[in-house]
């Protein structure tokens, strides 16, 4: 994909998982509200605990004195198991509730609502998209993924529709866009192997055998990358990268170097080929990969974007990044402007606390311990820090850079960065 979603509230998972479900249905926040908005009549009395949802009431005991179980004639209070699920569950579940509620809190302020009519009809479009009806869907959501009916409604269903009433107006979409997702759709792919490594001093050593030794990629590849997807298959990647794949700059990188080539130079023997392979470039704050061509795959030929099927097909893909896109930042302005102070883990944050001078100090100290890997005694220069963070522009040959500089990126599919960050624990790349 050409864009990305950035939600950075790694509990929020839930909302996470509804975004893509509710983007990939392709509906506009208009035909939401035709659906099931202010005209919905009758509906807007309806409450969540109305939604028709096929499960097997129990009669639980309300009192915390009241047992829950008695074994040999001791009970178990209510009051014992509201405890101990507390101690073992709670901050997860209080931080979803936490969540939930900002949500809710943004929607009454915009004096916006979501229906049980329309929660119901969103889960009737997502099995209908699967192919089951809607009682095969949620048994398999309650069998497989541990997910309640009811969960899924309110935890997942209803959030995400809030959010993307919260995004109305915001995604807008361009010429360019459209060019940009007919291309990665429809263009010609790149098949590559890859090496993974930590170190930028770790990718030229490689390079500098890969110079005298082309053949030995896929060697190298088993030997030395990080990335355990490729690895066995000598750094063969499952997918091939499409133009402006995220992130453009890194996609569009590499098809410069390994398709396009110089523009200027019309020589056919400076054309890039087959076997060709990158220096090492950056994917991620500590991640740099190596690149080799294996082959082109064509573009599809009689496809056309002033095709009225194509040009539909295309907007919505690109409707549907660009609204994953749009409800995780919103929600991550919602989670900023938020005054939460959670008394189960004792921790306060305060709204809009990034623009309080305290917080600038703190994260000043915070930056100002930040060391060169190469060199731990030595901070990181500003204007090296502004320069990995930008990671956009030509790709010079990596020959004719000094070894400190940082080059910039090339190519990497988002599911290589992802790898590495798993390996390294530090979650998803932002």
């Amino acid at each position: 994909m050409f864009a990305r979603m950035r939600l950075r509230n790694t509990s929020w998972a839930s909302v996470v998982a509804g975004a893509a479900l509710l983007a990939s249905t392709g509906e506009t926040f208009g035909q939401s509200q035709a659906k099931g908005g202010r005209g919905a009549g009758q509906n807007q009395s309806m409450r969540l605990d109305d939604i028709k949802i096929q499960s097997k009431a129990v009669a639980v005991p309300v009192n915390p004195r009241d047992p829950i179980a008695i074994i040999n004639g001791q009970a178990i209070t209510r009051q014992q198991l509201a405890d101990e699920c507390v101690a073992r569950e709670g901050s997860k579940v209080l931080d979803t509730m936490i969540n939930r509620l900002i949500i809710e809190q943004a929607l009454k302020m915009r004096s916006l609502e979501v229906t049980p009519a329309e929660v119901e009809q969103e889960i009737e479009n997502t099995a209908a998209r699967f192919g089951i009806s809607r009682e095969a869907w949620l048994r398999t959501l309650d069998k497989e993924k541990k997910i309640t009916p009811l969960q899924y409604a309110r935890d997942i269903i209803q959030p995400a529709l809030a959010l993307r009433k919260l995004c109305a107006g915001r995604v807008q979409i361009t010429p360019k866009d459209m060019q940009n997702a007919f291309e990665a759709q429809f263009g010609d792919k790149l098949r590559v192997r890859m090496i993974l490594v930590d170190k930028q001093s770790t990718g030229f050593e490689i390079w500098e055998e890969l110079r005298k030794n082309p053949g030995g990629f896929e060697k190298l590849a088993q030997e030395r990358s990080l990335d355990t997807g490729s690895r066995a298959i000598g750094g063969l990647m499952a997918e091939p990268i499409t133009r402006h794949a995220y992130p453009e700059t890194v996609s569009d990188a590499a098809f410069r170097q390994l398709v396009d080539g110089d523009p200027k130079d019309n020589n056919p023997n400076h054309k890039p080929k087959d076997g060709d392979f990158t220096g090492p470039i950056q994917v991620a704050e500590s991640a740099w990969v190596i690149l080799r061509r294996e082959s082109i795959i064509p573009a599809q030929k009689g496809v056309d974007l002033r095709d009225e099927r194509v040009k539909k097909q295309t907007y919505e893909m690109i409707y549907d990044v660009k609204l994953k896109e749009a409800m995780g930042d919103v929600f991550t302005e919602l989670m900023k402007s938020a005054s939460i102070q959670n008394l189960l883990t004792g921790s306060v944050k305060l709204a809009n606390e990034e623009h309080t001078e305290e917080y600038k100090r703190a994260q000043a100290d915070v930056d100002g311990q930040v060391k060169l890997m190469s060199n731990p005694n030595a901070a990181v220069p500003q204007g090296e820090k502004a320069s990995a963070a930008a990671g956009a522009g030509a790709v010079p040959d990596p020959s004719t850079l000094p070894r400190q500089k940082i080059p910039a990126p090339a190519a990497v599919s988002p599911q290589a960065a992802q790898q590495f960050d798993s390996i390294t624990g530090r979650g998803s790349p932002r």
